[in-house]
């Protein structure tokens, strides 16, 4: 008789129950972008919120302005009159070009923001060295060290300046000779009244009857051996009329009021 332990293995080919492998549920792929464009949407609308509100906050409250006076006035009436004095409108680079524009006045100009509330100005003023009339605009206007024409003479404005008179082209020219004039005689500049474009030449009108007649080949020299030759006793004394457009030969007469 043979028992069978109920124990007892089988052998051979056993049937093997499969583990149970549980289904994980993922999200749905059209949620992920969405859900990533909420998160990139929610960081932008906080860095715009903190840029604005710092962009408020650096708005300019005061200013320093190194300056000549009427150039200093000039540029305080223009920031006050500003209704947006935050960072965005006072960045240096764009309020050193408004400013340019707006005061024709400054030669020279260098903005700077002192943060968080400041500005630092500082501006070199042009030099006007004469007056000249604009024929197509019918303006007076001055004109600089360079030769530019810079801005119309305001009404009510007295400016004791010489008179160019001479086209647009000119003005370059007219300038140089200004310069020369101050540069070996400042008291023949202060008392030219008149540079008048003239054949080959300019002629110079000063107070009391004095005339020049000078080459445009030859300005400098022209000048400097006039003013040698008023320097010597001779002609020391007196105002004279002086045609120096021939090198080889000068025409001297003595000046009355009257112009030539």
């Amino acid at each position: 008789m043979m028992f069978f332990s109920r124990n007892k293995k089988p052998k051979g080919n056993v049937r093997r129950n499969k583990p149970v492998v549980k289904s994980v549920k993922r999200p749905r792929q059209w949620l992920q972008p969405l859900l990533r464009g909420v998160v990139i949407s929610s960081a932008l609308v906080l860095c715009g919120v903190g840029v604005w509100k710092l962009n408020d906050q650096l708005s300019v409250s005061y200013w320093d302005i190194d300056a000549a006076p009427h150039v200093q006035a000039q540029i305080e009436a223009y920031l006050e009159q500003q209704p947006n004095k935050d960072y965005w409108h006072t960045r240096a680079a764009k309020l050193q070009q408004t400013l340019i524009i707006q005061v024709p006045d400054i030669a020279q100009l260098q903005v700077s923001r002192i943060l968080p509330d400041g500005l630092l100005i500082k501006a070199q003023a042009r030099i006007p060295m004469a007056l000249w009339k604009d024929e197509q605009a019918q303006q007076v206007m001055l004109i600089d060290e360079t030769g530019m024409a810079y801005r119309a003479l305001k009404w009510g404005e007295s400016i004791d300046l010489p008179v160019l008179r001479a086209e647009s082209v000119q003005l370059e020219a007219a300038t140089q000779m200004l310069l020369t004039l101050n540069k070996y005689d400042v008291r023949k500049l202060l008392n030219l009244s008149e540079l008048i474009a003239a054949d080959n030449g300019w002629r110079l009108n000063f107070t009391q009857g004095e005339q020049w007649f000078v080459a445009a080949a030859s300005i400098e020299h022209d000048v400097t051996q006039i003013l040698n030759l008023l320097n010597k006793p001779r002609w020391a004394q007196g105002n004279w009329r002086i045609d120096a457009r021939i090198p080889e030969r000068w025409f001297i007469r003595p000046a009355r009021q009257e112009i030539i």
